[in-house]
């Protein structure tokens, strides 16, 4: 049963984006099945990640064409990002239902492309051929292209700039396909495969015998450009400020939530497995520019007054936190890293989905115009206010403990000037967000004044739901964190000892 779940992941959301296609004047049945099918994936992905952990990695070959073929891989790192994004997007599906308008985008467009973008996601973490990552890179890019175009109550962006903001995220996406086909196709020539157990192996053995092209370590290093660009990495990170605040609360939430941790995934799974004689030259690289990625989006977030840009500057100083212990290296670091990026998603992700009700609530994005909604909105005070202290680093919320192992993680391994500007900027991160709380929440209660339209603009029950649902995983991991250590750790070991990833894919055998 567990050898097929992989497949079900990509396969079950696709297969439902077409029936909600014909399913398109059905709403309420429209809401139920998805909801069903989302939950049915969360459980899916964490029971294969239970299985993993408990009996060792999955594999699956589509088509019985072999390691050769197309192939799906489910280890601990992947097992646990699928986890991770079916539990982020059930929350998102189950906000996005009240949420999205219906009459012009839910009935014939919201369903089946949040169902594509969910495939993309889980085909991209699961797939053991760099040909596939590619594929699924593209069908995430389009679903979230369509996504971004769709409107929701409290969406103030002209239709004009979320086309404009869709121009720049293709052409710039344009230049990344290039940049990775031509690594792709260059590693191909090289090792004659494209399976990344198999190019492992093979370039372990050049390595080994001396004779190790020079050009695979400009591949390396391109892949560094393409899955920095996925990770809004400076200095690829600009156009992640226009792009995320276009798209509605939803999709904002996968987008800087999920949509970007594709990036980190890239790069341990690239440079850890197919990569490791390489890491000498690219984590240098990944450490320096995680800093200063940290630096600008932090700079960049304090001088925003439109809240949405504002939380997507703070995504690009978030990302480095999990790049730098990436750059760090060390078994610790990275543990840490990982810490981090699950406690970032989770929390950005509840804090977007509060912000767009935070906006259908005030009526305007400018954090300028808002003010003491705590008193209209306690509830949405509240949940904001957690997912500051979270992304903060304010105990008892998780991103207090991921933040705490990132500096303490760093100092272990002597990196003392790198944890003393991440600190610094770790000061600019509470400023900024504490100063908008205090802003929109607290305060003279500014326009309108009639208090009924504030309420008539409160959050649905299912809203509250979603919102309540990611409060509790936030606090879960602040409060009782060793379970998340424990998976973090022995991820790590995998990374860093790929071997057994090697086995379960090559069966001891290699073209």
């Amino acid at each position: 049963m567990y050898h097929n779940i992989p497949i079900l992941l990509v396969a079950v959301p696709i297969f439902f984006a077409a029936i909600t296609v014909f399913l398109r004047s059905r709403f309420k049945l429209q809401k139920a099945l998805n909801t069903t099918v989302f939950a049915g994936l969360f459980i899916m992905s964490l029971a294969l990640l239970l299985h993993v952990w408990e009996n060792g990695i999955v594999v699956y070959e589509v088509g019985e064409w072999g390691k050769y073929g197309i192939i799906l891989v489910a280890d601990l790192l992947g097992s646990g990002m699928v986890v991770l994004s079916s539990f982020i997007s059930m929350m998102a599906m189950i906000y996005g239902q009240d949420y999205m308008d219906k009459e012009t985008a839910l009935d014939t467009t919201f369903f089946p492309l949040f169902n594509i973008m969910v495939a993309g996601l889980n085909g991209i973490f699961l797939t053991g051929d760099l040909f596939n990552l590619f594929v699924f890179f593209e069908v995430l890019v389009m679903a979230s292209c369509g996504l971004i175009v769709l409107t929701g109550r409290g969406d103030h962006t002209p239709m004009l700039y979320k086309i404009e903001a869709i121009f720049k995220y293709l052409v710039l996406n344009m230049f990344s396909i290039i940049v990775m086909l031509t690594a792709i196709a260059s590693l191909y020539a090289t090792v004659g495969t494209l399976n990344m157990a198999d190019i492992s192996v093979k370039l372990a053995q050049l390595s080994a015998a001396g004779t190790m092209p020079w050009h695979v370590y400009m591949i390396a290093l391109m892949f560094i450009v393409v899955f920095g660009y996925k990770a809004a990495m400076f200095p690829l990170h600009f156009w992640l400020a226009d792009v995320h605040p276009s798209a509605p609360a939803p999709i904002h939430a996968m987008l800087s939530g999920m949509v970007i941790k594709v990036g980190i995934y890239g790069i341990l799974r690239i440079h850890y497995l197919i990569f490791p004689d390489v890491l000498f030259l690219t984590r240098p690289i990944i450490l320096i520019l995680s800093l200063v990625t940290i630096g600008v989006g932090a700079a960049s977030a304090i001088g925003q007054y439109d809240l949405k840009r504002m939380l997507a500057y703070s995504s690009v100083s978030q990302i480095g936190y999990v790049l730098l212990g990436v750059g760090m290296g060390s078994v610790y670091t990275t543990t840490a890293a990982l810490m981090y990026l699950v406690n970032h998603a989770m929390a950005k992700s509840m804090l977007f989905l509060a912000t767009g009700e935070t906006l259908y609530h005030a009526g305007t994005k400018d954090i300028r115009k808002m003010g003491g909604f705590i008193r209209t909105s306690p509830f949405l005070a509240t949940i904001f206010l957690m997912g500051s202290m979270s992304i903060a680093g304010l105990p008892p919320m998780g991103g207090f403990i991921a933040k705490f192992v990132v500096f303490d993680s760093g100092l272990e391994a002597g990196f003392y000037a790198p944890v003393a500007i991440a600190l610094l900027f770790a000061i600019f991160t509470l400023f900024y967000l504490f100063r908008t709380w205090m802003t929109i929440f607290w305060g003279e209660l500014k326009e309108p004044e009639n208090e009924s339209d504030f309420i008539a603009r409160s959050p649905t029950p299912q809203i509250k739901v979603a919102l309540a649902l990611l409060a509790v995983a936030v606090i879960f991991f602040g409060v009782y964190p060793e379970p998340l250590f424990a998976l973090a750790s022995e991820i790590t070991a995998q990374l860093f000892d790929p071997q057994p990833y090697i086995d379960a894919v090559l069966g001891g055998q290699v073209r």
